[in-house]
This record gives C-alpha cells, structure tokens and sequence, in this order.
C-alpha cells in the first residue's frame, strides 16, 4: 500500500504546480516525518506526510495559474457574476446612474444651469458611488472600504456590515435634505448637495421596483411605497433648489 499512497501525494504535489520529476522526490523526502527510532532504516526518508508536501510544494509559487484558478473558482471570470448580482449588481447601478443624469436633464430643461464637475460628482454619489469597486477583494483588502466606496449615498446604511437591505434613514429624503440645507449657500458645494439629491431620487426610484428592501419595512408594498414616495420628495427638493439658485442668478 506504500506505492499508491505515495503516488497519490505525487500527484497532490504535480496539482500544485511542481511538474519536474526529481522536485517532486525532493518534496517527498523533505516533507516526510522523521522516524527517530530506525536503526535499520526500514522507513527511509520517513513517514509520508501529505499536508506538509503540499504546503512545501505551495510555498512561495504563486503564478498566473493560481490567480487565474482564483478568479475561476470565485466566480469572476463568469459574464453573469458581474451582470447579475454578483458583488457588483451591474444593470441596476448603470441604470441608477443613467436616471440620475435623465432627472438633471429633465430639470435644467426647466431650470437652466451649468453642468460642472460638483454636480456630476454629486450624481455620481446619489446615485451608484463607484459600484465596481464593491467586487474586487483580490488584493485581500478589508471588505468595508470597498464596500463604501462603491455605495450609493441610500447604501451607506449598510455598507461595513454587507447588509443589503437600506437603512430608512439613508434612503431617504432627511440626508439629501440636510445637505441642501447646510450648503445651498456655497458656490460649489451646493452643486454636489443638489446632484446628490437627484442621484438619491434616482437611485430610491431603481431601488423600488429592482429590490424594494428597507430595514423595519420588508421586502413588500410597504418598501417599495417608502421608497417611491422618497425618490419623489428627493426629485422635488432638488427642483426647488435648482429653481432658487436660477431665479436668484
């Protein structure tokens, strides 16, 4: 039974990717434990030891291989990983960001403005964050700070602790609110707050009909009119503010 068992390891250490034949005895021998006790020399190099080979044939050989065996097994070389709810749930955020840029156009249509890098910025913001930061772990980073990054400003309720639901009080009109109040008065700042409310809206509004989830209020009717009747006050907030500063210019 010595043969196969030794064949088996043989074949543990060619899968983790040492392919020459004399690397493969080398890692046998020096992995096998040593008999103390062995005058005679019965057990040669020792006695085979399976998880020391494979951790001495693994030690310091990280190729492409691997990270593409990596990317495999995790799902990220997968089409739908990425397009449907995988890390990064990708139609709905592309289409969270698209409705945020329709709702600025709708409104400077009515209200002229300027479009500039704080409003783009604040949409951006509302809307989706940098989603697709939210699905790369690969350099073994904590998760919370990607999770951040690639939140909407409705998500941040629950971005460090992963949960998908939204907390109430994020998705919904108060924060939006407290922003255009605190810098409707700056220059530049009041463009982020107002393009924050609208990504908001458009974001709250996608939330509603793709994933009506919210903290307190389930997954139903309930959620989705939360949500709804939000995405509205949010839309209404940001037209009045964009229809104060044009009357005021």
């Amino acid at each position: 039974m010595a043969a196969p068992h030794v064949a088996g390891v043989a074949a543990l250490i060619k899968a983790s990717g040492v392919t020459e034949p004399n690397q493969v005895i080398n890692i046998l021998k020096e992995s096998a434990r040593k008999v103390a006790e062995d005058p005679l020399n019965h057990f040669g190099a020792g006695h085979l030891d399976a998880t020391n080979a494979v951790q001495m044939a693994l030690k310091g050989q990280i190729t492409f291989r691997d990270f593409f065996r990596w990317l495999r097994d995790n799902g990220y070389l997968s089409p739908r990983f990425w397009v449907d709810g995988g890390a990064v749930a990708l139609l709905p955020k592309l289409a969270m960001v698209l409705g945020s840029y329709l709702l600025a156009w709708l409104l400077r249509n009515y209200f002229p403005f300027q479009w500039g890098l704080p409003l783009t910025g604040g949409l951006i913001a509302g809307s989706s964050g940098l989603f697709f930061l939210r699905g790369f772990y690969i350099f073994d980073l904590p998760q919370w700070p990607m999770r951040i990054m690639g939140s909407s400003l409705p998500e941040l309720g629950g971005a460090i602790q992963g949960n998908a639901m939204l907390n109430p009080i994020f998705a919904s009109v108060l924060i939006p609110a407290i922003l255009i109040v605190l810098f409707l008065g700056h220059p530049q700042w009041k463009w982020i707050a107002i393009g924050i409310t609208i990504g908001t809206a458009s974001c709250l509004g996608i939330s509603a009909i793709v994933s009506p989830a919210v903290w307190g209020l389930g997954t139903g009717l309930v959620s989705q009119l939360f949500l709804v009747v939000n995405a509205l006050l949010c839309f209404g907030l940001a037209r009045l503010a964009i229809k104060t500063q044009v009357n005021a210019i």
